[in-house]
């Protein structure tokens, strides 16, 4: 009778299946854009997206059009399919694919006032820093260096092997003298 279970328990495993499609592993692609908008996305298979560490443990993956989204912090997240970039068709193509896309964003926008108070207050702490004796040393820390680097005879023939040189300035400009305008005339 312990043969007729194993064997029976050996059918009901699916053999291996065989086809003809090719798996295209997808690039992991991070997108943040700094200026304006407060978000970044994260493209990827969901092994990608684990293995960055981005997904908390224990979140249950959408299925098909669904999305799951959660707040952490000052953030909120969203989680759901997307079509590969350079992937053409229609929907059901991707729906149940391994591509995914997680994006995050402030939960809080600061308005544009915010923004630029934030951004003039950015600068002034720079040009504090830069008029403070820490940021004069790093200044002439940086100078010196720029400066060896100039006198610097075998790195200076290196440069000129890999950057090109300079447009050199053009013909002066001719000037409108009476010998001029007669010549053209001729």
């Amino acid at each position: 009778m312990a043969d007729t279970t194993a064997s029976t328990a050996l059918r009901l495993v699916p053999a291996p299946v065989t086809t003809t499609e090719v798996v295209v592993e997808h690039p992991f692609t991070v997108c943040i854009r700094p200026h304006g908008c407060d978000f970044a996305e994260y493209q990827g298979s969901r092994a990608q997206l684990e293995a960055e560490g981005v997904i908390p443990a224990g979140t249950e993956w959408p299925e098909g059009q669904q999305s799951v989204s959660w707040e952490q912090g000052l953030l909120s997240f969203s989680l759901k399919r997307t079509r590969p970039e350079g992937m053409k068709g229609p929907m059901k193509l991707w729906i149940a694919g391994d591509y995914w896309n997680l994006r995050w964003e402030r939960k809080v926008m600061p308005g544009r006032a915010a923004r630029a108070i934030a951004e003039k207050s950015m600068e002034l702490a720079k040009v504090i820093y830069d008029e403070s004796p820490e940021g004069r040393r790093a200044y002439s820390a940086r100078f010196e260096l720029y400066w060896a680097a100039y006198k610097d005879k075998a790195f200076q023939a290196f440069k000129n092997t890999i950057i090109p040189e300079r447009k050199k300035p053009g013909r002066p400009a001719k000037s409108n003298t009476p010998e001029q305008s007669q010549g053209a005339s001729k």
